[in-house]
């Protein structure tokens, strides 16, 4: 089998000779094009004078080569090329409601949708097969101009009625050419929420565009569509000038806590985005948000004390926004603050952001906490900063781990650096996540298809504050080209001890351009070596340009020095542009190439490869991970072998070969005591092995267009011990303003785990309390934090301590406010670990008749203890009657708050949760909370 690979006008003309031929023979059939992918083409731009294409045009894409019919394999037969769907805005969206009552909006990014002629006749979308209602838009996207992504946006309609809660393929077909289905759409219940700066908070309806709120978010009014939303809803923002600075802390709107916290869920996201305009107008309204002086920012998540309780599962999609001068330090356009996630970031304009006079910037245009966030498409561009330069492209913080931040045009950041991971707490293995357990490190990172190109500091870097001395960071990161950086392109600042940071076919040209005293392509600024140290460079172009500084070299280790198995380079293509730089060999790099990569015009940003440059086919060593396709979405290989750098070149016709699957080995299905390292994969490449609930979990990734295969092992059981954890005692008390002692009534074992729940009116114990007791434990930095609940002012910290010698246990507690302690033994738990899964944290509000909790993660052990931490809020012994086996082991003290600890010894491996009847007028001021707390038996 064989494929044509095409370059310029003249391949363009082959292609389309051939095409026209084999219809002639009746080769064109389009029913037997695969729907998962084929080649295609369209007419080429005209070229430059170098024989090159425009700067800002990508090369045409072709899908995986595997899945061709024999027919467009061997004759490229098919007049239409087939769509491709990257990603969608938001993963769900009201099916019902909204304008005509054929509900919220969906926008599509991906290439060959055709053209906005085409839009409702030549393209259609289709949901589950059905198709939608209406289509609004088919252009270019923000990113286009170095991304060459299209969008389409529709409404979606009723899909003919299929139920809330399901996830649908989406399917775009273009010319009778289907696109791949392997992006889902789930139907929500909500509403669509519309704002427009004419509209009013207080006669404003439900779906009705005619009737649309006049804010995000009003704190003043406690008005605005922020208050009316929930779950599955769409808030749809109408075009104009926004400049409105009422929301929570100064910015257009702010997840809130208590009562006023506002959340999605996996099946029903919180979507904000434009106003789509009207059917077949193909005009998106601009929404154009800018952040004035003085104001705190445009939509951000909440802050620390309620994470975990609200600002989760939103998306945000089709919006401008900018910053003006003299804002305060921390206003980004986006800011998830310290949410836990998740939220999607799609195509939005975001910058510029002037500096003007203020006196610290250190945010970003993305910036912020949590887990599994995406930010994807965006145009983020100018965004200024102070002297610190610490004001950036993308900011990720503590917390934040499967990030991926892909197909952004990333330019001109004059603040700081493209894109930062910076552990700025310092929490790498010692931070306890909104929704309980410690966060390890930046790990399930995944930085890719960007375009990175212009900043004060560095293009991608990992950083933290190097005293942590644990943890992990875990990053994979390709297909990227970086350019223009005033400093290293490549930054891994960690202290952490286990790091596989790994960098594949990314194209950095032209970078470490300012003066420094340290000049490198790659900067080692922390652990460089160490057993745990696994970073890895294969394939990738560095290349020095005309402003690169001079005595620039590949590597710099700056402290510990680094190996050649703690930083591995394997076949990397090197040009130092007539200046002296270290040999490739120094690297280890023993399949290096030196030259130059031969750019078809770098001069003007064109980095894709001539048919001559030593980068063509020389990708031989096997992948570090599984790259099938390249920066403009080119399959690859397109010839005998991968090309190095972020682009595949098209020009000769090369067998096509064969796919490889991945398949489990033999470790799959196994029970271990210890992480599985061997026998993960009889074919393909291995993923990094990560922990479930029930034991591990990796992939085999296949090549070629093959498949990948998922792949897991049970953590082995431990027989139940005759003794299972207990409640050996217990004491509850009240705490005062001050401080006050708590003494358990008789002595302790020495190596029982102490479990202390601390609840406070209007503050929280880790905020601004003191922790101590007689046993050692000097400040609540001895004592491990388990986590936090918080509800509208109330808060509860969770600790546990080791009783270091047996005898009376006493405790101090240092607030400045009044609550609630419990204070409890427990006898038989694991000796390393008192949870066997993290905490999990329910909130409910004032005067609810029930409380349900969420439930725990999945338990490993049947002999687990089981307590449920209830707060029923502000009140004198609220009545509580729980459903089920729980059984009360520490009941509330004083007349203050109502507190209670209730107990579960379940005897098997589950999931569990509490729920019950609250008495009497139903919870206390603000509301109830709870925590489920899973004990370890050993």
């Amino acid at each position: 089998m064989y494929k044509i690979r095409k370059s310029g006008w003249m391949s363009w003309m082959l292609q389309a000779s051939v095409v026209a031929l084999l219809s002639a023979c009746g080769g064109s059939n389009n029913s037997a094009v695969s729907t998962a992918s084929q080649t295609h083409t369209s007419n080429p731009p005209p070229a430059t004078a170098d024989g090159s294409f425009p700067q800002n045009v990508l090369a045409p894409t072709t899908k995986t080569a595997s899945s061709l019919s024999a027919n467009t394999a061997k004759g490229l037969a098919s007049s239409s090329p087939a769509p491709q769907i990257l990603f969608t805005d938001t993963l769900s969206a009201p099916t019902t409601g909204g304008e005509n009552n054929q509900g919220g909006y969906l926008s599509i990014f991906g290439k060959n949708f055709g053209s906005a002629s085409d839009l409702g006749t030549n393209t259609r979308v289709y949901i589950n097969d059905k198709e939608v209602a209406n289509y609004r838009y088919l252009g270019n996207a923000k990113s286009n101009a170095k991304t060459g992504l299209q969008q389409i946006t529709v409404q979606v309609g009723s899909l003919e009625g299929a139920p809330a809660g399901g996830a649908l393929p989406v399917k775009v077909v273009y010319n009778g050419a289907s696109s791949n289905t392997d992006n889902n759409f789930t139907p929500t219940s909500g509403r669509v929420l519309f704002v427009s700066l004419s509209g009013s908070d207080t006669s404003a309806v439900a779906n009705n565009i005619a009737r649309p709120w006049r804010s995000l978010q009003n704190m003043s009014t406690l008005k605005g569509a922020y208050f009316a939303m929930q779950a599955g809803d769409q808030l749809v923002v109408r075009g104009g000038a926004w400049h409105d600075t009422n929301g929570q802390d100064k910015t257009w709107m702010r997840f809130g806590g208590g009562i006023y916290a506002r959340n999605g869920s996996p099946a029903a996201w919180i979507h904000i985005t434009a106003y789509p305009g009207p059917v077949n107008g193909n005009a998106i309204e601009d929404v154009h948000y800018t952040t004035p002086a003085g104001a705190s920012g445009g939509i951000s998540g909440p802050w620390s004390a309620i994470a975990g309780s609200t600002g989760e599962y939103i998306s945000v999609s089709n919006l401008r926004m900018d910053v003006a001068g003299g804002a305060s330090r921390d206003a980004a356009p986006v800011n998830f603050q310290y949410t836990a996630g998740p939220w999607r970031v799609v195509n939005n304009e975001l910058g510029p952001w002037i500096a003007g006079n203020s006196a610290t910037l250190n945010a970003a245009g993305v910036s912020g906490h949590g887990k599994g966030n995406q930010v994807l498409g965006n145009n983020i561009h100018d965004i200024a900063g102070t002297s610190e330069l610490q004001n950036h492209g993308i900011y990720a913080d503590t917390t934040a781990q499967d990030w991926e931040v892909a197909y952004n045009w990333i330019h001109n950041i004059t603040g700081g650096s493209a894109v930062q991971f910076n552990d700025n707490e310092g929490g790498a293995g010692s931070y306890t996540l909104p929704h309980g357990g410690i966060w390890q490190g930046f790990t399930g990172i995944r930085i890719h298809h960007n375009w990175l190109e212009n900043a004060a500091k560095y293009g991608i870097n990992f950083n933290d504050q190097g005293s942590t001395h644990k943890g992990t960071y875990e990053a994979q990161s390709w297909n990227n080209v970086i350019t223009g950086t005033k400093l290293y392109p490549i930054r891994i600042n960690s202290t952490a001890t286990m790091q596989n940071m790994w960098f594949a076919y990314n194209t950095v040209y032209n970078a470490m351009t300012g003066p420094s005293g340290n000049k490198a392509y790659i900067m080692d600024e922390g652990f460089g070596s160490g057993a745990g140290i696994r970073n890895k460079f294969y394939h990738n172009i560095f290349a020095f340009g005309p402003d690169t500084q001079p005595g620039t070299t590949w590597l710099i280790d700056y402290s510990t020095p680094s190996t050649t198995t703690s930083y591995d380079f394997k076949q990397n293509l090197y040009f130092s542009n007539g200046q002296t730089a270290s040999a490739p060999g120094t690297l280890g790099d023993n399949l290096a190439i030196s030259g130059n990569p031969q750019f078809k015009n770098a001069a003007s940003a064109n980095y894709t490869l001539l048919a001559s440059s030593p980068a063509v086919d020389a990708a031989t060593q096997p992948d570090i991970f599984a790259v099938n396709d390249d920066i403009s979405n080119t399959a690859r290989p397109q010839g005998n072998s991968k090309d190095i750098g972020a682009f595949e070149l098209s020009g000769a016709v090369v067998p096509i070969p064969t796919p490889v699957n991945g398949m489990c080995g033999t470790a799959n299905g196994q029970s271990f005591s210890a992480v599985p390292s061997s026998q993960l994969c009889s074919s393909g490449i291995a993923s990094l092995v990560s922990t479930t609930n029930t034991g591990w979990a990796w992939s085999c990734s296949g090549s070629n267009g093959g498949t990948t295969a998922s792949c897991s092992a049970n953590l082995a059981s431990n027989p139940d011990p005759s003794t299972p954890p207990s409640v050996r005692q217990q004491y509850s008390g009240v705490i005062t303003a001050g401080t006050s002692r708590h003494q358990l009534p008789s002595t302790v074992s020495a190596g029982n785990w102490i479990l202390l729940t601390v609840g406070i009116n209007n503050n929280a114990l880790g905020v601004s309390g003191t922790l101590s007791d007689n046993q050692g434990h000097a400040d609540i930095g001895s004592f491990t934090s388990l986590g936090r609940i918080y509800v509208d002012g109330m808060g509860t910290d969770l600790y546990a301590v080791k009783a270091t010698t047996s005898g009376t246990y006493t405790l101090s507690v240092g607030i400045p406010n009044q609550g609630s302690i419990h204070v409890v033994e427990i006898q038989n738990a694991d000796t390393v670990n008192l949870l066997d899964a993290p905490l999990t944290t329910s909130a409910g509000p004032r005067f609810a008749s029930t409380a349900l909790s969420s439930p725990t993660q999945t338990s490993t052990r049947a002999n687990d203890l089981v307590l449920a931490l209830i707060d029923l809020g502000i009140g004198n012994a609220i009545p509580f009657s729980p459903n089920g086996s729980w059984q009360l082991v520490s009941p509330e003290a004083g007349t203050y708050i109502t507190s209670r600890i209730y107990e579960q010894r379940p005897a098997a491996i589950g999931a569990f949760g509490i729920s019950g009847t609250v008495g009497g007028s139903g919870a206390g001021y603000p509301g109830w909370e709870a925590a489920l707390i899973v004990i370890k038996g050993q």
